[in-house]
C-alpha cells in the first residue's frame, strides 16, 4: 500500500486514529482485488473453452433427421414406466455460441454450425416421431406407448432464438392426440422461462409439463468458474420456478456433479448443498444429479487429457443421496440420478461419434472400477425406477476400488478455486 494515497484514512499518515475507517478502506481494497482476480480467472476459463470450441468440426448433418431417440425406464406416479427421449437436431445452445457454453458440455458437436434449422425442418423432424419413420431398427414405434416423453434440442427449448414459438406451438398441439402420453419433459436455461413462451404451450396443451433447468451449483464461484454457467445471480432460479408454477408446470433442477477444479469431496458437498437449496430456497419440485461425463471438445475432457480430472466415482452418488435426505425433513423427495446408463438407442447413428454411438454421446461416463461399475449402474437403474435409496445401499464395497475411493475423498487442496485456475491456465 502507498501511505501517501489521498484515499487512505488519516491513521496511516499520522493525522488521526480512525481504525474503523482503516478497516473499511482495507476491506474495500480487498473486495476490489478479489473481484479483479475472479474476473481474470473467468477470462482464463472462457478463453480456454473458446479455443477448444474452435476445434469443433463443422459436420454436414441432415436438418430433417433427429439427432437421437432413445428409450429407458422412468419412475412416474408410483410405478415404473417407459420413457422416450427425443433429441431434435437443432441450432444449438445460445450460451455455447456466445460465450463458449458450459465447461462440461459439448452438445454443439451435434449442431450444424454453418447452417440453420428452420421451422419446416423441425416440423419434418417431429413428424418422423409421430409417424415412426425415424426409427433405424427393425420394428415399429408409437408415441402412445410412452407415458413420459422428453423433447430436447441440445439447448433451451424455451429460447426463441434457438427454436421459434411457431415450432413449439406445433409440437405441443400434436401431443393432445396421444392420450398415452402423461408427462412431457423439456429443458431450458432459467433466463428463458418466461410467460410468453409458457403461454404458447398452455394455449395448446393442458397435460403435465416439466421443465429441466441447469442450476449446476448454488455457489456462485463454482457455478461461474467451474461450470462456466454465465448465471451470476441465483435469484433467477426462484423466479423461474415461480413462473412455471404459475402455469401449473413442474420445475426440475439439474445439478452437475463434480465439475472441473474441485476435489471429489468438495464436489460431493457442493452437490448436497445445491440440491437442498433447490428444494428449500428456490422451490424446485425435483432434482436430478447429473454426474459429469466427457465429450470431445469440452473443457472437462481437456482437463482429463491433461491428467487434471477424473470423472466422478459412482460410490459418491450414494453419499450425495444420503446427504440430501439427512438435511431435509421431507423424505418423499423426487431425486433422480442422471447420466448415460445403457439406454436403448432407436435412432442417432448419423455422425462420427464414439464407437457406434452418435456425436453427442460421451466417450466416458462416471465409473468405479471394471469389476463393480456395471453392478452399480444396475442399482442406479433400480433407484431411478423406485427413488428408494435402499437400492443403492445394497451395493457391497468392492475389494478392488472402494478403499481407493475413500482415499480419494480424503484428498484436500489448500488453494482456492481462483488460484487453481491461475496455476493451470494463467502461468506461461
Amino acid at each position: 500500500m502507498n501511505d501517501n494515497n489521498k484515499d487512505w484514512p488519516e491513521l496511516v499518515s499520522g493525522r488521526g486514529s480512525h481504525l474503523a475507517e482503516v478497516k473499511a478502506y482495507y476491506g474495500k481494497y480487498q473486495d476490489n482485488k478479489r473481484k479483479e482476480e475472479f474476473a481474470h480467472a473467468l477470462q482464463l476459463v472462457e478463453e480456454k473453452i473458446k479455443a477448444l470450441r474452435d476445434k469443433t468440426p463443422n459436420l454436414p448433418y441432415s436438418k430433417t433427421k433427429l439427432a437421437e431417440v432413445e428409450i429407458n425406464k422412468f419412475f412416474y406416479e408410483g410405478e415404473t414406466v417407459d420413457r422416450v427421449m427425443i433429441v431434435l437436431r437443432s441450432n444449438g445452445c445460445q450460451h455455447y455460441k456466445k460465450n463458449g457454453g458450459c465447461s462440461m458440455c459439448a452438445h454443439l458437436n451435434g449442431s450444424p454450425l454453418m447452417d440453420k434449422i428452420t421451422h419446416a425442418n423441425y416440423v419434418e423432424q417431429w413428424n418422423s416421431v409421430l409417424d415412426g419413420s425415424f426409427i433405424e431398427k427393425e420394428g415399429s414405434f408409437n408415441l402412445n406407448d410412452y407415458p413420459v416423453v422428453c423433447i430436447y434440442n441440445l439447448g433451451s427449448l424455451l429460447n426463441e432464438e434457438e427454436i421459434s414459438k411457431k415450432t413449439i406451438e406445433y409440437i405441443f398441439s400434436t401431443l393432445n392426440e396421444y392420450k398415452g402420453v402423461k408427462k412431457v419433459i423439456i429443458e431450458s436455461r432459467a433466463e428463458y422461462v418466461k410467460d410468453d413462451m409458457l403461454k404458447v404451450i398452455r394455449d395448446v396443451y393442458d397435460g403435465v409439463v416439466e421443465v429441466g433447468i441447469g442450476v449446476e451449483s448454488t455457489d456462485r464461484t463454482i457455478r461461474q468458474l467451474c461450470h462456466h454457467k454465465d448465471i451470476d445471480d441465483d435469484r433467477i432460479f426462484k423466479t423461474a420456478c415461480d413462473t412455471l408454477h404459475k402455469f401449473n408446470m413442474k420445475a426440475l433442477a439439474y445439478v452437475n456433479f463434480k465439475p472441473i477444479f474441485l476435489t471429489e469431496q468438495e464436489a460431493i458437498s457442493d452437490a448436497i448443498y445445491t440440491s437442498v437449496n433447490c428444494f428449500k430456497k428456490y422451490g424446485f419440485d425435483a432434482v436430478s444429479i447429473e454426474p459429469t461425463s466427457l465429450q470431445e471438445n469440452s473443457l472437462a475432457n481437456h482437463m482429463y487429457i491433461l491428467g487434471q480430472y477424473r470423472v466422478p466415482w459412482l460410490w459418491s452418488l450414494r453419499d450425495i443421496i444420503h446427504g440430501i435426505y439427512d438435511r431435509l425433513e421431507k423424505q418423499d423427495l423426487d431425486i433422480r440420478l442422471g447420466g448415460y446408463f445403457d439406454e436403448e438407442v432407436l435412432s442417432g447413428s448419423q455422425g462420427t461419434g464414439f464407437g457406434d454411438r452418435n456425436e453427442i454421446f460421451p466417450h466416458m461416463t462416471s465409473s468405479n472400477c471394471s469389476h463393480c461399475t456395471q453392478n452399480f449402474v444396475e442399482h442406479i437403474k433400480k433407484f431411478n425406477m423406485t427413488y428408494d435409496v435402499k437400492d443403492l445401499d445394497e451395493v457391497e464395497p468392492c475389494k478392488y476400488c472402494y478403499s481407493i475411493w475413500q482415499d480419494t475423498k480424503n484428498i484436500r487442496d489448500s488453494r482456492d478455486i481462483i488460484q487453481r485456475i491461475d496455476d493451470l491456465f494463467g502461468r506461461k
